[in-house]
């Protein structure tokens, strides 16, 4: 019982079951961020990579409001999360 629930969980992490569109965002935020650190968050079409290059005028901005709070955690629409844990409301979300 415990192999199939940890099976299940796997296969949900993977992207199993995700509808075309999912693997194609996904994978093309993993792509833009391949030189970069790898992805740090996205968003629609604006992603952060590790290094905090960003695509996008919302991932520059949060990029830019989380410069010296050890870059971007997490950002969805008009909030970003920091590494250090601060938050800010970044306009254009």
């Amino acid at each position: 019982m415990v192999a199939v629930l940890a099976a299940a969980a796997i296969g949900g992490c993977s992207g199993g079951g995700s509808s075309p569109d999912h693997a194609e965002r996904a994978s093309d935020a993993i792509e833009t961020c391949r030189e970069h650190g790898g992805v740090t968050a996205f968003d629609d079409d604006a992603v952060i990579c590790g290094d905090g290059t960003a695509r996008e005028q919302r991932g520059s901005d949060a990029v830019a409001a989380c410069r010296g709070q050890g870059g971007v955690s997490a950002f969805d629409d008009d909030i970003v999360v920091c590494r250090d844990q601060t938050f800010y409301r970044v306009e254009g979300g």
